[in-house]
């Protein structure tokens, strides 16, 4: 049986649907596995179970921390570092050192989201730009180093880094068997909306209030969980008109997630067209068909190629004429085809996204390197 290192980017106690049920759940059955958290608390290496807690400041000094601590980094067959490019360029130049295969893991291109903030703010420069190719180079040539590029989508690896020509694994996010849920259907004659996930202004979630705005239904609610309770409340000032139908907090945990859901018929994914939206599945969907609930969702090629419009879901255009026509259709529809389609489309997901196979395909993947 393999042993990889996987090295992520999150925190201690960080919740994370993607690696918590693949790497932490699933892969562990196929391949033995330790995973590294970083923590701004603590001065030495801590162990719980497979999890190894790194403290920050050690991420230039990674191997000889894992090393005084009793790990010895040569019995890991693949180690496979998760967006962080300076921890991977450490990791490749001890490669032939401890005679390990590398993979790197990129699951959000966050150099070029950074740009597309800017171009959505109005604060972009030639300068952002030049440093952007230049970085997007550099990381590049680091990829090509590696024995394994695990991308999001193939759209993520061919828009953003075409040039690398490694073995590739794409890694979407997916769907846990195990966590499934069967929606109640509520009799009390609203259809509630729900939005889960970062409200920016690259998001423009200004133009999925301006669709309610316009709507001439009012049997409707909008329940809003952000950590951008602030800016979602800043938007929401600007169409007084529905404020008293729509509310906003924050979800702190996996029980008041499904609390949450369980209070809201059709999840909402509605995006800009923009690349870094168009080369991965929102996470957020696999929030809502995990609850039982359909998503309204941007009418994208990855979305198409999973969910068909009107049975498993609905494909909108991110457009308040597109939205508000989509919103209308729904509101009118009975709650019980409504359960119907967010059934369907959890049977879907299971063929198609499920963490569990995805994990067996992962291990064959490393396994082969």
């Amino acid at each position: 049986m393999k042993k990889i290192l996987y090295i992520t980017d999150r925190e201690e106690y960080s919740e994370h649907n993607f690696i918590g049920p693949l790497f932490e759940k699933y892969l562990p059955l196929h391949v033995a596995i330790d995973i590294i958290y970083f923590s701004k608390y603590k001065s030495t290496m801590g162990r719980k179970g497979n999890h190894l807690i790194i403290p920050e400041f050690e991420k230039k000094n990674l191997f000889p921390c894992l090393e005084d601590s009793g790990v010895d980094v040569a019995q890991y067959d693949v180690v496979i570092v998760r967006n962080m490019h300076d921890v991977l360029e450490y990791v490749l130049d001890r490669k032939e050192k401890y005679n390990i295969k590398v993979g790197y893991r990129l699951s959000f291109p966050k150099v070029s989201a950074s740009l597309e903030r800017a171009k959505a703010e109005n604060r972009s420069s030639l300068i952002q730009v030049v440093d952007h190719k230049i970085k997007t180079y550099i990381k590049s040539k680091l990829i090509n180093q590696c024995d394994i590029f695990i991308p999001t989508s193939k759209q993520m690896q061919a828009v953003y880094y075409p040039d690398v020509s490694v073995k590739m694994f794409t890694l979407p996010s997916a769907i846990d068997p195990e966590r499934i849920q069967k929606k109640e259907t509520r009799e009390d004659g609203k259809t509630v909306f729900s939005y889960i996930g970062t409200i920016t202004k690259l998001r423009n979630f200004e133009r999925v209030l301006e669709a309610f705005c316009a709507l001439k239904k009012e049997n409707w609610e909008l329940k809003i969980s952000t950590n951008d309770v602030e800016y979602a409340t800043a938007c929401l000032q600007t169409c007084s008109q529905i404020a008293d139908k729509v509310s906003i907090l924050k979800v702190k945990t996996k029980e008041e997630l499904l609390d949450f859901m369980s209070q809201c018929d059709v999840g909402l994914s509605l995006l800009p067209d923009l690349s870094i939206f168009n080369t991965s599945v929102h996470l957020k969907i696999m929030d809502y068909y995990t609850s039982g609930i359909p998503a309204l969702m941007s009418n994208n090629e990855l979305n198409r190629s999973i969910f068909e419009d009107g049975t498993h879901g609905w494909l909108c255009d991110f457009e308040v004429d597109s939205i508000g026509t989509h919103l209308e259709h729904i509101i009118d529809l009975p709650k019980d085809k409504i359960q119907k389609m967010g059934e369907l489309g959890q049977e879907r997901l299971l063929e198609v996204r499920n963490y569990k196979t995805i994990a067996k395909e992962l291990s064959e993947a490393l396994s082969a390197l």
